[in-house]
């Protein structure tokens, strides 16, 4: 018989874990049928990410395409962190949590990430999200607070190290060039510069400034 996810007992959970509490973080690192619905939590809060970029950016908002391309980016890095972050707790600092029964605790405290539906707001989750991975590494893998930090140093510098081998890739589908086709510029805005008032207007990677005086300057 196939368990199905109460949704939102599952939605509790994952509250208590985003504020800190013990008992349902290891309520949910001795449950393994919380695993899947930990990974639902990830794509859902790369998904909101996507819908947030489409909705809320009037100017620097990446095409649908390349969207899609940031989340699913966004979810293959979440995941591997998640893991990177337990290997390096479990072999360096002696960690004793499973590696499953971590990435469950953190899934679901990732639920803070949804906020990015809200792109102004995304810092905020993730700082939030940043607290939270701390607290699990200390409650779950039961390091110290030396050893939490060093296992946080170390995984950021292991994930910095993919990225620049990964970097030729992200410049080959536009990712290193903010300013390319794969964003769609769109919009006015007035600007002073040199105590001199005028209109800039844009639109793709087309635009045109026009000063106060009637000068008009164009790039394309």
């Amino acid at each position: 018989m196939s368990h199905k996810p109460d949704f939102k007992k599952e939605l509790t959970d994952a509250w208590h874990v985003a504020i800190l509490k013990k008992p349902a973080m290891h309520h949910l690192a001795e449950n393994k049928s919380k695993t899947t619905f930990g990974y639902y939590i990830i794509i859902t809060a790369a998904v909101l990410g996507l819908i947030g970029q489409q909705l809320f950016f009037s100017i620097f908002r990446p095409t649908l395409g390349f969207g899609i391309l940031i989340a699913i980016i966004q979810i293959a890095t979440t995941i591997i962190g998640i893991y990177i972050l337990s290997y390096i707790a479990k072999s360096i600092f002696k960690g004793q949590a499973k590696h499953d029964e971590f990435f469950r605790v953190i899934a679901y405290g990732l639920i803070v990430l949804w906020i990015g539906l809200i792109p102004q707001l995304a810092i905020i989750g993730s700082i939030w999200a940043l607290v939270i991975v701390f607290m699990v590494l200390k409650s779950i893998h039961k390091l110290t607070t030396g050893g939490t930090i060093g296992t946080l140093l170390i995984t950021f510098i292991i994930m910095m190290v993919i990225g620049v081998i990964l970097s030729p890739i992200y410049s080959r589908f536009g990712m290193g060039n903010m300013m390319n086709k794969q964003f769609n510029f769109k919009g006015s805005s007035n600007y002073m510069f040199d105590n001199k008032q005028g209109k800039m207007e844009f639109d793709g990677t087309n635009g045109k400034i026009t000063t106060k005086d009637g000068e008009e300057i164009e790039w394309t």
